[in-house]
């Protein structure tokens, strides 16, 4: 028997140019998700921190207006309102001498405030990492306008500034009444 000749067959593959066209391919491919796609994953994060912000500043606002307009002011009720009969408006803002973030019983001890405590002296900065706060009281007008100490002061606007980690500030503010 005689052998047949072998015939010389054709290996399949790329060529240098397939291949070339592949990796450029490739290449703006990974450019575009490195430009469009990558950057929206730090994005989708904005709004939850914008939620988490929004829960810091509520709960500030809550806690500062369900104290009494001012130190003079009546504690349990309003009955007695400073600026009149005996009970003269207190003219400084923040703190009383003395007196510890728990003790805090009116609305401008409030004036100055940012460290990450609420009112217990709980430390909020594990439950909102990053986060900080600042918080300022002026006395005011009735358009929210912050004046010197006025001969009867009506009026005090709070004024609650939420930073996220990402930078962005989220300002709260309220006007609180001499009532």
């Amino acid at each position: 028997m005689l052998k047949q000749p072998r015939t010389i067959t054709q290996q399949g593959g790329f060529t240098l140019i397939e291949i070339v066209v592949g990796i450029v391919t490739l290449g703006i491919a990974l450019a575009l998700l490195t430009v469009l796609l990558f950057p929206q994953a730090k994005r989708s994060a904005e709004p939850l921190l914008q939620m988490r912000a929004a829960e810091l500043g509520i709960a500030l606002m809550n806690e500062i207006t369900s104290k009494s307009f001012d130190e003079n002011s009546d504690h349990s009720g309003g009955a007695v309102r400073c600026g009149e009969t005996d009970a003269p408006c207190s003219v400084m803002l923040g703190p009383d001498t003395g007196e510890a973030r728990s003790d805090y019983n009116d609305v401008d001890d409030y004036h100055g405030l940012n460290d990450m405590t609420n009112s217990l002296g709980t430390d909020l900065s594990a439950r909102y990492p990053g986060f900080s706060y600042a918080i300022n009281v002026c006395y005011s007008t009735v358009t929210g306008l912050c004046v010197a100490a006025p001969p009867e002061p009506l009026y005090k606007r709070i004024e609650i500034t939420v930073t996220t980690p990402l930078g962005q500030d989220f300002v709260f503010s309220s006007i609180r009444g001499n009532y």
